[in-house]
């Protein structure tokens, strides 16, 4: 019976140090993450994620995150597995519509001028997706709409768009390229509903789909909010 005990314990401590052997060397990555839309793309970047690579998934955060982007939690040996090696995976998955994830890798540019696309885009329509899916605004009290657009506001855009909409938020400095000034849309017709509604819901260069973070009814008021902000010297 002793003879037994020992072994036992023998056993155990064995296997704890094997264990501690195992895990000691992993380490815990953060990927922020761009395409992800649905409910559905979260399972299949997952799930196929776990196919091609050797990682242990920790957390997929889509809401709570200091950045806005939906952020993957990795856990993995950089014996076996390197950083690159994820990104990579990360890229080559399609979500169930066939588009690619894409490990989001913004800021890289410290101070960065605006791009000509985002020049483009500081004119009305300047950037308009001719094959947009038309939506119609469904608001009936627009000034209580536009009241919980600006508290919105406040707390989930002005950190990049600035809480007067000029595109100098307090994090903005070192995106790829500048946040719009949002004063392009002031008193836009409707016209440019479906046009804000999929840059709301899908994101662009550095921003964020707010689509998986905000209500359509809570999208609908940043927008009837955004089409009120004039320019500094206009107000």
């Amino acid at each position: 019976m002793k003879k037994f005990l020992i072994f036992i314990v023998v056993y155990c401590c064995f296997n704890f140090f094997l264990f501690q052997t195992v895990f000691a060397g992993t380490v815990v990555e953060k990927f922020k993450i761009e395409g992800i839309r649905t409910i559905a793309s979260t399972k299949a970047l997952q799930s196929e994620l776990l196919k091609k690579l050797d990682v242990k998934i920790i957390d997929l955060n889509l809401k709570d995150t200091d950045s806005g982007w939906p952020v993957l939690k990795v856990e993995y040996d950089p014996d076996i597995v390197t950083k690159d090696k994820i990104e990579t995976a990360i890229g080559e998955i399609e979500d169930p519509a066939g588009h690619n994830y894409k490990v989001h890798k913004g800021p890289l540019i410290t101070n960065a001028a605006p791009l000509e696309e985002e020049s483009k885009a500081m004119m009305k329509f300047g950037d308009m997706t001719m094959d947009l899916k038309q939506v119609k605004n469904p608001t009936v009290d627009f000034d209580s709409s536009i009241k919980r657009g600006k508290d919105m506001f406040a707390k989930n855009c002005a950190k990049c768009h600035g809480l007067s909409g000029n595109g100098y938020g307090v994090v903005a400095h070192g995106f790829t390229t500048w946040p719009k000034q949002l004063w392009v849309w002031y008193k836009a017709d409707s016209s440019a509903d479906s046009y804000l509604f999929w840059i709301l819901e899908n994101g662009k260069s550095d921003m964020p789909p707010w689509g998986l973070i905000l209500s359509e009814d809570e999208r609908w008021d940043l927008i009837n909010y955004i089409k009120t902000i004039k320019k500094p010297e206009e107000s």
